[in-house]
């Protein structure tokens, strides 16, 4: 059966989806949460007011949806290394150092972002209450949660791995966020100390030695998105 090709419709509204991104990042980095309308947005990115709204409903909606690709890369980087065979805890850690990335890659854009999932948490007074909420469109946790449950599966825990992978991704956010002097491998040292809590210690010679918890090792480099 010969896949379908998308018509030049669809062509159409993914560039002016695209589009739309692609401004709306560099309004969201430039300018942050507040100085950011939805109506520069438009006129940046050559739609009408309605068009935008046609595809992001609301500003909350357009700033999850800038992290959901990146999301999505660092839950297929953890993936790969679950598919490789690799331990528990080498996953858990390079969980952990991706969330540390893609956070601290913009973090002007982190900031917003953080602005979006705070407001919709006081406007639906806790949990999320429908599909265009921030919490459900950007699900940072996942990441961490992809790494707790192969580990909570081969080590046997008893493990509550949704509540624990959203605290300990609060806690990285924070750091981020409230300490900008911070190295990458800083605030990954710090999450990966208190998931030692959770985790058993490794077995001795499966991880190399190096500073910081669980032989951490330097945090890889990314070239910003």
């Amino acid at each position: 059966m010969t896949e379908r090709r998308p018509g030049r419709r669809e062509e159409r509204t993914a560039e002016t989806r695209a589009a739309i991104l692609r401004v709306a990042e560099e309004l969201f980095s430039e300018q942050g949460w507040q100085g950011t309308r939805m109506t520069e947005v438009a006129a940046r990115s050559g739609v009408a007011i309605a068009t935008l709204y046609n595809h992001f409903g609301s500003k909350h909606a357009l700033i999850a949806h800038l992290f959901v690709p990146r999301i999505a890369d660092a839950v297929a980087a953890v993936e790969e290394r679950i598919a490789a065979g690799a331990t528990p805890h080498e996953v858990v850690r390079v969980a952990v150092g991706e969330m540390v990335l893609m956070l601290r890659v913009r973090r002007t854009l982190t900031f917003a972002l953080f602005a979006a999932l705070q407001e919709d948490a006081i406007r639906n007074d806790g949990p999320p209450r429908g599909p265009d909420d921030t919490r459900v469109i950007a699900q940072i946790p996942r990441i961490l949660d992809t790494a707790l449950r192969y580990a909570a599966d081969v080590l046997g825990l008893d493990l509550d791995v949704d509540r624990t992978a959203r605290y300990h991704t609060n806690a990285l956010l924070l750091q981020v966020l409230t300490r900008p002097d911070s190295t990458a491998g800083d605030v990954r040292d710090f999450v990966l100390r208190q998931l030692a809590g959770v985790l058993p210690p490794a077995p001795r010679g499966q991880l190399r030695r190096a500073a910081g918890p669980w032989s951490p090792g330097p945090v890889a480099r990314r070239s910003p998105p």
